[in-house]
């Protein structure tokens, strides 16, 4: 049963007659509900079954402590505004009870303003981040409704208008003079640019609802990193770029789908060519111990501003300024984070401008059922 009332309902927990009476006449004039509790049991019960909007709980309970209840009311009823009513008002007891879920804390003795004033700022608080979730969740859903119309929309005249190019292109032959052929050259780049942009929102949506990189297997990431590596030699060597790796001979297995990963490891290697001067060097290494296994891939290229640094796995963030020369979907390192995170790794990077970028994804070391039971690894 939840409170359908339109009034706010209170909660009151309190082994003490006089002070639960006395709330309850200070509260009720406000034009609030309120409920009240002499034993934490009947508090918790009471509380699941009416689902309060606020909750005072006093610390010192018979049977179960005012920071139990705490813990086990913000873990029930997320929304709930839980406030620790204490007569030994030390900045411990305060601290751990917000650590357990409590918005704030009432010493003993509080008069009536304080009563009144601390529950309408918790209920204002309660009001403010509900609203604040339901924000989330209609952007969230903005965001799923936008890639749905891309993915039905654009993609296939996208797909059209680059077929006719394509085809202009081919009637055209040598017809066309220099300047005409550099203009379907460039709407033809154009095309490509955003036919990969909706691909990879079209990825990113199929990661954040699971239907990318479902099936993870065991697998060796060594492998992974030679695929991608000779994937992206012919392109290092085209720009004069030496690509180089370093892999220990035993570098353990981890789980994960071979496809997304080598995508990640393409797209960091792609995008460190295109801000690595020729004669520069790309490099990939990695190394593991018990607990992780990590890949990092380092240039010695351009680097990046401290300002922008936090900033790269935003979408559509790119690292170049007006005048880069580069093309990009600016989801390529969106979709390497996400990927990075349906694995339970994660990918950070550091840099300094004017000697290069490193990227390093971590992944956890695969759990051996014998040493888990023995609590080697927690």
């Amino acid at each position: 049963m939840t409170n359908k009332s339109e009034k706010p309902l209170i909660l009151i927990i309190d082994d003490e007659e006089a002070l639960r009476d006395g709330c309850r006449q200070v509260l009720e004039k406000c034009g609030y509900a309120v409920l009240t509790a002499e034993q934490g049991i009947e508090g918790i019960n009471l509380a699941r079954e009416h689902v309060p909007d606020m909750a005072f709980v006093d610390l010192k309970m018979p049977n179960i402590s005012g920071m139990e209840i705490i813990e086990i009311l913000s873990r029930d009823i997320p929304d709930i505004v839980l406030v620790m009513i204490t007569g030994f008002a030390t900045i411990v007891s305060a601290v751990e009870a917000m650590q357990k879920g409590a918005y704030d804390y009432l010493p003993k003795p509080f008069n009536p303003d304080q009563l009144r004033a601390l529950t309408k700022r918790g209920l204002d608080h309660r009001n403010l981040k509900i609203e604040t979730r339901k924000l989330r969740e209609e952007k969230d859903q903005m965001e799923k409704n936008f890639i749905t119309f891309v993915s039905h929309e654009m993609r296939s005249p996208l797909v059209v208008i680059r077929q006719y190019i394509e085809a202009l292109n081919e009637i055209a032959g040598d017809r066309f003079d220099k300047d005409v052929r550099e203009i379907i050259e460039r709407c033809r780049k154009r095309i490509q640019s955003l036919e990969e942009m909706v691909e990879h929102w079209l990825d990113i949506s199929r990661i954040e609802n699971g239907t990318l990189a479902q099936q993870k297997v065991s697998l060796s990431l060594a492998s992974i990193i030679s695929r991608s590596v000779e994937e992206m030699t012919p392109i290092c060597r085209k720009r004069g770029i030496s690509l180089e790796t370093n892999i220990p001979k035993k570098l353990p297995q981890i789980t994960g789908d071979a496809e997304s990963l080598v995508r990640v490891f393409t797209n960091i290697i792609g995008n460190a060519t295109k801000y690595t001067p020729g004669e520069g060097k790309i490099t990939v290494s990695a190394q593991h111990d018990e607990y992780y296994t990590t890949a990092s891939i380092a240039d010695t290229g351009m680097g990046i501003s401290p300002d922008k640094l936090s900033l790269i796995f935003e979408p559509f963030f790119r690292c170049g300024g007006k005048n880069e020369k580069h093309s990009g979907s600016g989801l390529g390192l969106t979709f390497c984070k996400k990927i990075m995170e349906s694995h339970k790794g994660c990918i950070a990077v550091s840099s300094k401008e004017g000697e290069g970028t490193t990227f390093v994804l971590t992944f956890p070391a695969q759990i051996n059922p014998a040493r888990k039971a023995s609590g080697a690894i927690s």
